[in-house]
Order: structure tokens, then C-alpha cells, then sequence
């Protein structure tokens, strides 16, 4: 047993890890919670993220409560993955691969999350007008998007957008550079550009509406502390032996929550996809 306790120990951490390195949600959310994650259905409270109201001096002082409902994070979603094997050697030496099922199941559990996240467009503060995006003005789009955020004084440096595989598209056609070290290399990677003024990700799992016959995907932009997120790996376990089979398997469970703190800190932008042409 104290096999399978260290292959399940590895699995959790490479859930932890592919979290930490590519879900989008990790690095667009503050994660400043305190409390304990046993099961789906726990709370936990967002500390540090409640925005203190000024007032006039008139010689007596009130205290806020900074832990009122608006600061309880739900942890409501519960993802789970299992699948079969015939030899536990065989998955052991698979783990950390680059296509073991470890780590699909991982990179899958990763998407489920930010399609989840992604989907809380609906909540934020301000809609951008659903707009045709070309390589001939998509930076005034985003320019327009990153306006509304000035105007809720979020300052740069602390603000992202969240973009659809095909704004990247017209970003390059554009002639947009990126940082070598930080830029857009695929879906769910992070650049910055002095001309767009905020952190650019992009990601496939943006939510997609239909308007007039057109499909829109619906970008996201904000503060970094804008939306909450707290996640938690309850159990990774193997069976030695499944009913009415010689297999074993290997399952496992993510629970997470995410909620929207500062909406007028949020903004949704739907975009269609145009022509390429300058």
C-alpha cells in the first residue's frame, strides 16, 4: 500500500502543478482566502480584497466589517477523473510524461476550470458593444476595453485580458510584438505589449454566444483582484481491484470555487471573428 500512497501523493501534485503553471484562472484570480478545504459544499473567506469606503472626518470613527457575505467564497464545483490500468509499474513510470494519463487527466481537469471561470463573464460590471475584430482594429479594441478599466481606476500593471485564439491572430497580422520571454505562444500563455497597456492571455475557453447569426466569444478583462478563486485536490486514490474485473484504476477529485468581488472592476467584451486582410 505504501506503493500506491506515493504514486497517489505524485498524481495530487501534478494536478497542484499543472493548476499552478497553466490554468488561467490561478493566474487572472486572487487566491488571498483563509480557511480550510475539506468537501464541496465548505466556505472560505476572501481576506484582504473588501474595498475600504472614505469618509469625512467629524471626530468619531466606524469600523467596517471587512468578513461580510460579499467576502464568503462558496467551493460548489466538484470535477472528478478515473480511468482503468493493468499494471501499477506501468503507471508509475508514466507519470510526468508528457502524454500519460496522469497527466491528461490533469491538463483536463485544468480546462474544466477555466471554461468555469471564463464563464463568469455574465457578472462583470461593464459589456463591451459586440464587435467584428480585424488586424485593422483590433488594438482600438482593446484600447477601448482597457478605457473602462482606467475609468474604474484600476491602474495599469494590474489588469489582464483574457482573449480568444483568433484576437492573437490579428494582434500578430497587426504587427503587435510581444516580450520575447513572456509572449503569446499558444492557447493559455501570457504576454504583455506596451501598446495594449495590460497582461494579454489567451484561451480556447472563453464562453461563446450566438448574436445575429454570428458567433461571439466572450472576452474578459479586469483588475487582478476582481474575481476570487480557491481550489483544492480532495483525493487521488488507486484500486487495487475494480468489481467484475482484473483491472485496477485511478480516480480523483478537484473542488474549487470562484466568485466575482469587484464587478465594476470586470469587463466582458463579445468579439467575432473578421477577415485577416490589413
Amino acid at each position: 500500500m505504501s506503493t500506491y500512497n506515493s504514486i497517489e501523493k505524485i498524481i495530487s501534485e501534478e494536478i497542484m502543478r499543472t493548476n499552478e503553471d497553466n490554468l488561467i484562472a490561478r493566474k487572472i484570480c486572487a487566491s488571498v482566502c483563509s480557511g480550510e478545504i475539506k468537501k464541496r459544499g465548505d466556505s472560505v473567506v476572501i481576506t484582504g480584497l473588501s474595498e475600504p469606503t472614505v469618509y469625512d472626518y467629524t471626530g468619531s470613527i466606524s469600523y467596517e466589517d471587512v468578513n461580510d457575505a460579499s467576502m464568503i467564497l462558496n467551493i460548489d464545483q466538484d470535477k472528478a477523473f478515473s480511468f482503468k490500468i493493468k499494471d501499477i509499474e506501468e503507471l508509475r513510470s508514466s507519470i510526468g510524461l508528457r502524454d500519460s494519463q496522469a497527466r491528461r487527466a490533469s491538463y483536463n481537469l485544468k480546462l474544466e476550470v477555466d471554461k468555469y471561470v471564463l464563464g463568469l463573464y455574465k457578472e462583470a460590471g461593464y459589456t463591451y458593444t459586440n464587435t467584428e475584430v480585424t488586424p485593422a482594429n483590433v488594438l482600438k479594441v482593446l484600447a477601448e476595453i482597457k478605457q473602462k478599466l482606467e475609468e474604474a481606476n484600476v491602474p495599469d500593471g494590474r489588469t489582464f485580458i483574457v482573449i480568444p485564439p483568433f484576437v492573437k491572430t490579428k494582434l500578430m497580422l497587426a504587427g503587435i510584438k510581444f516580450q520575447i520571454n513572456n509572449g503569446v505562444n499558444g492557447t493559455g500563455t501570457i504576454g504583455f505589449t506596451d501598446e495594449l497597456g495590460y497582461d494579454v492571455y489567451v484561451s480556447n475557453q472563453l464562453a461563446k454566444t450566438t448574436s445575429e447569426g454570428k458567433t461571439l466569444q466572450q472576452a474578459l478583462a479586469g483588475s487582478y483582484s476582481s474575481i476570487a478563486y480557491a481550489e483544492q485536490v480532495l483525493e487521488t486514490q488507486i484500486l487495487d481491484k475494480l468489481e467484475n474485473s482484473f483491472d485496477k484504476a485511478v480516480r480523483g477529485r478537484l473542488v474549487f470555487g470562484a466568485k466575482v468581488i469587484k464587478p465594476n472592476e470586470l469587463v466582458a467584451a463579445g468579439l467575432i471573428d473578421g477577415a485577416n486582410e490589413l
